[in-house]
This record gives structure tokens, C-alpha cells and sequence, in this order.
């Protein structure tokens, strides 16, 4: 079969596809799970899951509630709200005021409600704030496993608490749960709200630079397609996205216009002589090597996520791999059998005069051009000390956010909203008086960090169940003086009790858990608190061991590991770049010429990092490998223009100036659609699609001025010397 006829029929059966793919990518849901983030091998997954084993799920939702909470009219409607959440799926218990009112007081007496609730510290910094204005209810939870089983089950809390609301009261959320559904919904609506912002504007500015809607709304079809093809396969392999990969079709979109723009912009030059069929034909052929060698690099880039220990940014790497690929398909197919049919009209030199005219002063003056690359790329270094290394994913949702202000409300007024898990394994049982001593100091410690509203442990039951035996006396809210007396009350205990307190210790009473909550995301000082955790653990009298664990703490580390693993393996990714940038030239001193070009802008996102103080996270340490791959699509035209030019007899500083002129359209064109369409991102309220638009916007920006000024000076410096061809040397 003829190759033209290959293309055609690939063409048209990707057209024909594209009804399905388009209804499978409006299926695909965001799906940001912890389950996603962390991984079921090493020592902290078997200390987390034996936790899970032993205590139960770690995971909760507080509802936070601000009124007139002793008031008989509010308690029994916090009942009622109490039934209606402890009836939800995936609810395991729910603990606080409501549940004490109905279960110890039979719903009954709220003024002796009132003064057990605050006549011990036992409720305080946790169910109950100090000046007695906020409530807290624990809502322990377990949700399914499906992807939207945590929105599903917030939006349930929502609607059970929805009557307080309705009364009156302030309600607020906060807890890893909510969290995690805050990010999906946020993510889905911003990536779907941000996506057609990018399209408009990048389609926008290729319809002036192309000087042709016909071309533009080629690029666009083309750029379309590979979108919805991609998201389409996604979605049949049973894939999600993550609020990683929700930047992917933007990022595809934009890819996909390049190639396109590459084809279109020689097929334009050839109808200025040529009819529309053989133009075509003669501009893909020309361009169809530089475009599948920039498909290939950008591959690469997105391929070194994938030795990234966490998931989605594994996914990130494999779904931008495939979806390069599916570009390039779509570009090479596609776009020829669109230009035809929309019979694609001649482009004017007049495009690339002033191109011309840069490159000529960047020949003429090239040590003055590498000496500003230089000082750009030496400043960016210099700033890398500057730049945060943390993670703080509630800081990826807007100040303004209602997830935001709650967390904000109840860290200031109740409590935390996460755990640091200290399990202890004491030598003759928790009921032991020996072990009291031990564990009241180690939570004492712990308490002491300022970052800590309260350190819940079983000595705290065990406490209250004292003074309960006593009469309610306040001054019995003390611990037991003996073994027997502690393992009568606890024998005593009601089954609500008892789960209560399996919670806390083993069945077998040798294991201990003391509860650390949190009331701030700053990741930096809860590894600090981690830290001095497991320091007084060390520091405990043999035979007392303890670990610490937590989901928390699980996806902290993950996070930690991302950022070292990908800031190693952007040395991966530049090997892999660079040894694809010469498989396409065949050329060592070309490829050497490749190099600074992009590393430069790479170097000035990394800086721009640090001076608009853009933190080092999950959500952006991906962005200097998938950069590079990127930034070096346009260096391979150029290059092989003038390659061609070089075999065609010119010097080199003429060959440099013929190849930008010939190739410097549509590289500016491209990257300039490439840019509105990035800097679309940057309107999103979504921090991490923002700061992604952002430094995408600062690479792409500074690698077009490297491409048409730097790489110039290189090629005209190097070609100086003697025996130089641009050939295989």
C-alpha cells in the first residue's frame, strides 16, 4: 500500500473513532485517593497497615458546630443530625456533644450535660473548645474504595449537618476526607473550566500569526482530536485522572498545535508554487522527521516520571508518553488529510523577515548573545538555594476556598484536622500502673509542640471512667490507684465503650495508641514533630518500644521521596534527551549545540521558582523533566534546517540564518500558541494548574529567545572551525 494511502486510511479511521473516544473522555473522573499517593511496600506501609489491623482506620471527618450548644432545642437537633450521619456508608462512629447527650444522659438534663463536658480536661482542644463557643463531632470513617466514595460520603456529612446550618450555626469541615474531595472537585471543575481558556487563546493568537482561519482551524482539529483520543483511551483502560494529570489536556493541546503548526507552515511556503496535494505532501516530508524526533524527546521527558515513587506521577508520565504519541499519529495523518480538504492557502515570505533579521545580529554579535545566556542561566543557579522544598497540599486550594476558611476557623478555635499515629508496646499491659508514668510523659512531650492541640491516648478513658465510678465527681477525673480497679472499670465497660477503647489499645492490651492531632499543614514542622516523636521513643525504658505511623505521615514521606527521586532522575531525562536529539541529527557537535539552548530555559524555571516563591512540591518538581522535553522540540528543526542547508554548500553562519528563516515561523508561531495557551492556566484558582501554566509560561518564553538567538550564535561559533560539515563529527 502506497504511504500516501496508509496515511489517509489511519487518517480516516481516527476520525472515525473519534464519536467514541469523545463519549469514554467525558467519563473520566478525577480520582485523588490517598490509596493513589502511597505505596504497600516498605517499613512504614507494614507499620501503617498492622496499625490499620489493630486500631481500625485513622481517617475521619470533624464537623465542627459554633451556637448556643446547650440549649435544649440545638441538642435535639444535633441528635437528630447525629442518627443521620451515623447512618451514612462508610461511617464507623461518630463521637462528641450529641452523641454524650443521647447515650449518658438519655437525651436529657442539657445543664448536666454542660458540666461534664467542661469540668474535665477530657473533651477539651478536641470535641470541645476551651471557651465552650465550638463543638466538635468525630466522624470516623472507612470509605469504599471507589473513586468518588469520598466525595460521596462528605457530600453526605454535608447534607446530614445541612439542618444546624439551617438553624443557625456555623458548620465547618476539615480532616483528610474532605480535604481529598475539596482537591477532586476543585481539580475537575478547574481542568475543565481552564482547558477551553487555553484553547481560545492559543487558537486565537495561530489565526494571526498563521495570517489563515483555514490553517488555524486545521491545527485545531488536529489538536482536538489528539486530546479526545487520548482522554478516550484513558478511560477504556479503566484510568482516572489525578490533580496531577488534570493539566494533560491542556499540555496535549498545546503539543498537538506544534506539530500541526511545523506541518502546516511548509505546506503554506510550497502552495505559494505548488497545488495544494503536492505542497502538502512536500511540507510533510520536509517537517514529519523534526516533528516525530520532538515527539520522541518530549516522550522521553514525560517518560523519567515514570521511575517517580509516587502513582499519579507515574501516571502522569505514561498518560503524557501515550498521548504524545497519539499527537504525533494525528499530526501526521490527520493533518495532511485535513490541508487538503480545506484546499490550504499560500503563506508570504514576509513571515520570516524579521526572523532574519535577529539572527543576522545574533551571528554578527555571538559572544554577546552567550555572554547574556550566561549571566541568565548563572543568576537562575544562584537563586536555586532560595527555593521552598515543602508540601502543603490545603495551600493548593485558594484562601478563599470554604475547605480553606474551615481549616482556618478550626485549627484557630477547636483543634486539628490530621494525626500523627505513636503506637506504644508496653511490657505487662496499658493497665498497668508501671506503664502510666511512661505514657503520660511521652504524650506530654509530645503535647508540648506547638503545632499539637491535644494527644489522645487511653490513660485519658481511662480517667474518665474513674471519675464516672465515683459519682462524676470532677476530682476523681485521675487515674486509678490499682491494676484491679483499672481492669474492673474498663471490664465494665458497654459495648459503645468498648469500641471506643479498641480503638486505643490491642485486644491484647500490650499495644497502646496515643493520637497526636495536628492543627497545622506546614510539612516541614510536622516532620519535625515526627522527629521528636520517634526520639522520645528511642529514649523509652526497655522494654517500651513504639514506631510512628498514619496515613499522614505515609503520604508525607511519599512527598519527600517524589522531590528527591525526580530531582535525581532530571539527570535521567536529560541523558535521554539529548541521546534522542542525536539519534535524530546523527551529529555530536549539533547535539552539544542542543544543549545549552535548553538547559538555559530549564535553569530559568527553577529560578523563577525561587523569585516568585513557588514551592518544590508533588505538584511542580515534575515540571523541569516534562520542560526539557518540551523546550527541545524547536531546537530539532532548527537544527535540521541547517543541517540541510549546510549539505546544500553555506557557511555556517549563513546556513544558520537560511535555516531560522525557513524554520523561525513557525517555531514562533507554535510557541506563541503555546504561551496564551499556558498563561490561560494561570487564571485558574487550582494552585497547582496555576503555578504549572506559570513556569510552563516562563520555559516556553525563554526557550523561544533561546532558540532564535542562542542556538544562531552556537551554530555560527562552531561552524567556524576547521572541518566543520554539521555532519556526523
Amino acid at each position: 500500500m502506497p504511504a500516501e494511502t496508509l496515511r489517509r486510511t489511519v487518517a480516516w479511521v481516527l476520525v472515525a473513532v473519534a464519536p467514541i473516544a469523545a463519549w469514554l473522555a467525558g467519563r473520566v473522573v478525577v480520582d485523588n485517593r490517598l490509596e493513589r499517593w502511597v505505596g504497600r511496600d516498605g517499613a512504614e506501609a507494614q507499620h501503617h497497615e498492622a496499625f490499620r489491623r489493630t486500631f481500625g482506620s485513622d481517617e475521619f471527618v470533624l464537623v465542627a458546630i459554633s451556637g448556643p450548644l446547650f440549649e435544649p432545642a440545638a441538642l435535639d437537633l444535633a441528635v437528630r443530625c447525629l442518627g443521620s450521619l451515623e447512618a451514612i456508608p462508610g461511617v464507623v462512629r461518630v463521637q462528641g456533644l450529641p452523641a454524650v447527650y443521647r447515650d449518658r444522659f438519655g437525651g436529657e438534663d442539657p445543664e448536666e450535660l454542660r458540666r461534664e463536658m467542661t469540668s474535665t480536661p477530657f473533651y477539651f482542644d478536641f470535641l470541645l473548645s476551651r471557651d465552650v463557643r465550638v463543638a466538635g463531632l468525630l466522624v470516623e470513617v472507612n470509605p469504599d474504595t471507589a473513586p468518588q466514595a469520598r466525595r460521596a460520603l462528605v457530600a453526605a456529612v454535608r447534607r446530614a449537618v445541612a439542618p444546624l446550618e439551617k438553624a443557625g450555626f456555623r458548620v465547618g469541615l476539615v480532616g483528610s476526607t474532605v480535604l481529598i474531595a475539596a482537591l477532586d472537585e476543585l481539580s475537575e471543575r478547574e481542568a475543565r473550566r481552564s482547558f477551553p481558556l487555553a484553547v481560545l487563546g492559543s487558537l486565537a493568537v495561530l489565526a494571526v500569526l498563521l495570517r489563515s482561519v483555514r490553517a488555524m482551524a486545521v491545527a485545531a482539529a488536529a489538536s482536538g482530536l489528539a486530546v479526545v483520543l487520548t482522554l478516550g483511551l484513558v478511560a477504556g483502560l479503566g484510568g482516572t485522572l489525578s490533580m496531577l494529570t488534570a493539566v494533560l489536556p491542556a499540555l496535549l493541546w498545546v503539543l498537538g498545535l506544534s506539530y500541526s503548526v511545523h506541518i502546516l507552515h511548509r505546506s503554506m511556503l510550497h502552495r505559494r508554487t505548488l497545488p495544494v496535494a503536492e505542497a502538502v505532501e512536500r511540507g510533510l516530508e520536509e517537517a514529519a522527521r523534526g516533528v516525530a524526533f520532538s515527539a520522541l524527546t518530549t516522550a522521553g521527558g514525560f517518560a523519567s516520571l515514570g521511575v517517580a515513587s509516587l502513582r499519579p506521577v507515574r501516571e502522569l508520565g505514561v498518560i503524557g508518553a501515550a498521548g504524545i504519541a497519539v499527537a504525533l499519529l494525528v499530526s501526521l495523518t490527520v493533518t495532511p488529510l485535513l490541508a487538503r480538504l480545506v484546499v490550504l492557502p499560500p503563506r508570504h515570505d514576509a513571515a520570516a523577515r524579521p526572523h532574519r533579521r535577529g539572527v543576522l545580529g545574533a551571528i554578527g554579535r555571538p559572544w554577546t548573545v552567550l555572554a547574556a545566556a550566561g549571566g541568565l542561566a548563572a543568576l537562575a543557579v544562584a537563586s536555586l538555594p532560595a527555593i521552598r522544598l515543602e508540601s502543603n497540599p490545603l495551600s493548593f486550594l485558594p484562601a478563599h476556598h470554604a475547605v480553606a476558611r474551615d481549616y482556618a476557623w478550626v485549627g484557630r478555635e477547636l483543634t486539628g484536622f490530621y494525626t500523627a499515629e505513636v503506637v506504644v508496646r508496653t511490657p505487662a499491659g496499658w493497665t498497668e500502673p508501671a506503664a502510666w508514668p511512661v505514657l503520660d510523659e511521652l504524650a506530654a512531650g509530645l503535647a508540648n509542640s506547638p503545632i499539637v492541640a491535644r494527644v489522645v491516648t487511653p490513660l485519658d478513658l481511662l480517667r474518665k471512667l474513674n471519675q464516672w465510678d465515683q459519682g462524676l465527681d470532677p476530682a476523681a477525673y485521675r487515674l486509678p490507684a490499682r491494676r484491679e480497679d483499672a481492669d474492673r472499670l474498663v471490664g465494665g465497660l458497654d459495648p459503645v465503650g468498648r469500641a471506643v477503647l479498641h480503638t486505643l489499645v490491642s485486644a491484647d492490651g500490650r499495644e497502646v495508641r496515643l493520637s497526636v492531632v495536628v492543627r497545622d499543614m506546614d510539612e516541614g514542622k510536622f516532620l519535625a514533630l515526627v522527629a521528636e516523636a520517634r526520639r522520645r521513643l528511642e529514649a523509652l525504658p526497655a522494654p517500651f518500644t513504639g514506631v510512628v505511623t498514619g496515613q499522614v505521615l505515609r503520604l508525607v514521606d511519599a512527598q519527600q521521596d517524589l522531590v528527591a527521586t525526580q530531582l535525581r532522575s532530571l539527570a535521567l531525562a536529560t541523558l535521554a534527551v539529548f541521546l534522542a536529539v542525536w539519534a535524530g541529527l546523527r551529529s555530536w557537535r549539533l547535539t552539544l549545540v542542543a544543549v545549552p539552548p535548553n538547559l538555559v530555559p530549564v535553569a530559568t524555571t527553577f529560578g523563577a521558582m525561587a523569585w516568585l516563591r513557588i514551592p518544590l512540591d508533588a505538584a511542580t518538581v515534575m515540571v523541569a523533566s516534562v520542560s526539557l522535553g518540551i523546550a527541545v522540540d524547536n531546537t530539532i528543526h532548527i537544527l535540521l534546517a541547517y543541517r540541510r542547508q549546510r549539505a546544500a554548500g553555506l557557511a555556517a553562519p549563513d546556513a544558520a540564518a537560511a535555516a531560522l528563516g525557513q524554520v523561525g515561523p513557525a517555531v514562533s508561531d507554535a510557541t506563541l500558541a503555546a504561551c496564551t495557551g499556558f498563561g490561560a492556566l494561570c487564571v485558574s484558582s487550582f494552585v497547582p494548574i496555576r503555578y504549572f501554566g506559570l513556569l510552563a509560561l516562563v520555559m516556553m518564553s525563554v526557550a523561544l529567545a533561546c532558540h532564535l538567538r542562542l542556538t544562531p550564535a552556537l551554530l555560527a561559533l562552531q561552524g567556524g572551525r576547521a572541518g566543520d560539515s554539521g555532519g556526523t563529527a
